[in-house]
């Protein structure tokens, strides 16, 4: 006789976290530059009453931080993120969802661990429309691994959502869609999705020129067939895989002031965290006092009139520990990047760049990547020398190609000869960087570099 076996099942609810006001906050301000800041703190001014800028002379709320930072000094390692940041980064609403986090996410479940470091480069590498601009050679050779393995994580990398992510231009991140809609055909004319493919695979040339008769003929295509394509491109498909994700698709030119100035000296490199001095504002001492007399019960007031001095001075609090915040994490993501990039800042000398990831930067201050990915948008470095470079650069190969090209530029161009972009490749093999002379066209365009020709002719214009 079989013993029968009672099971019970215990249900346990867990309530789900809620964002605090203060990473809301926070996550609103980490993204923005200087002057966006300062007109966030001007309007924060100018609604909330209980929120004031401080004269020097007048006891402030917030205990002061030296705007200047010695690498010398130890950092704080104390880190406030916890397994919280992963459900705010999933749930959070402001800032929109990160790109690279998005992607990163999904690869790190498809591809081995050991080519992690492949597949967390292949992302930052990615530029704002989801393109990758990188050649797979330089890849491999910035990462001294085989051509191969940086194959296979692409591969994998294609499979991502959204879909074309990763394409080395627009006929592959059309194709990368069109593949992406195979799982579900029903959904869709599987004649048109053929027609589709068909141009996209052998008629792409003529199809981007508008040469449709020649279209037609090559591909034996009515005009109805190709009116339906087109309006089936048009309406399913998008040349930016990045579009849904991030709105920001154009190139930010360099601003006026930056975000981060570095200086060396006889004892090495400085920081200063550029912006509004946090011990700049304060809380309002007339509704301070009239809170301490509240809680004493010394001050009559209605319902509506309570409410209204708490919620104004519960504001301005989170207001000014996020500022605090963003501060202290800018200043950590900056002794980081100091550290790894010593030669760079000393010399600005894009040889010197050393290879580098959100995710690194992320493991060696504590914070959680996607808090690195927010601080470090839209933000600009001055190096020691003057120059003015995105923080982009530092997580993206395709700057440091471009500073190189910049540099052989400047060396060689000074006699009145204007280098080709062929010579200019020959240039860089011989600084160890390998790339074909479409790629150094590439480059030029993406990072707003003359060709010759207009080099020459800005020389002759003067």
């Amino acid at each position: 006789m079989m013993n029968r076996v009672q099971t019970k099942t215990r249900v346990e609810v867990k309530a789900a976290p809620t964002a605090s006001l203060g990473l809301k906050m926070l996550a609103r301000m980490l993204p923005l530059n200087q002057e966006e800041l300062q007109k966030l703190i001007e309007q924060e001014l100018e609604e909330n009453p209980a929120l004031e800028a401080s004269d020097e002379e007048r006891v402030r709320i917030v205990s002061p931080t030296l705007p200047i930072v010695s690498l010398d000094a130890d950092a704080p390692q104390a880190g406030d993120d916890d397994d919280f940041e992963d459900w705010l980064e999933a749930r959070l609403a402001i800032p929109p969802m990160e790109l690279k986090d998005h992607v990163l996410g999904q690869l790190h479940w498809m591809v081995a661990p050991e080519r992690w470091h492949i597949a967390e480069y292949v992302v930052e590498s990615l530029d704002n429309r989801g393109y990758l601009p990188v050649e797979v050679e330089e890849i491999a050779l910035y990462l001294n691994v085989a051509i191969e393995e940086v194959e296979e994580v692409i591969a994998q990398l294609h499979k991502c959502d959204p879909p074309g992510v990763g394409a080395r231009n627009l006929r592959e991140c059309l194709l990368l869609q069109l593949d992406s809609l195979q799982v579900a055909p029903e959904s869709y004319d599987p004649e048109i999705l053929e027609w589709t493919y068909a141009i996209l695979h052998d008629g792409f040339e003529e199809f981007a020129r508008g040469q449709w008769e020649r279209l037609q003929r090559k591909l034996r295509l009515n005009e109805e067939a190709l009116h339906e394509v087109k309006r089936f491109i048009r309406n399913e498909l998008r040349p930016y895989p990045a579009g849904e994700l991030d709105s920001s698709l154009s190139e930010q030119g360099a601003p006026l002031e930056p975000d981060i100035v570095v200086r060396a000296s006889q004892n090495g490199l400085y920081i200063e965290i550029r912006g509004v001095p946090v011990d700049s504002l304060r809380l309002s001492p007339a509704y301070l006092e009239q809170a301490i007399r509240l809680n004493k019960g010394s001050l009559r007031c209605n319902e509506q009139e309570r409410e209204h001095i708490q919620h104004y001075l519960s504001r301005a609090r989170v207001f000014l520990q996020a500022l605090q915040q963003r501060y202290q994490t800018l200043k950590r993501i900056a002794e980081v990047i100091a550290q790894r990039q010593y030669g760079f800042l000393m010399t600005s000398d894009a040889r010197f760049l050393q290879p580098m990831t959100r995710v690194e930067v992320a493991a060696a201050t504590g914070l959680h990547r996607s808090t690195v990915g927010r601080a470090v948008r839209n933000k600009w470095l001055q190096l020691p020398s003057g120059k003015l470079v995105p923080l982009d650069l530092f997580f993206d190969a395709s700057y440091r190609t471009a500073l190189l090209i910049e540099q052989i530029l400047e060396a060689h161009e000074r006699g009145g000869k204007r280098l080709t972009d062929a010579e200019i490749a020959e240039k860089l093999a011989e600084m160890g960087v390998e790339v074909a002379r479409r790629t150094v066209a590439k480059y030029r365009q993406r990072h707003n570099i003359l060709s010759s020709h207009w080099r020459e002719r800005q020389r002759l214009v003067g």
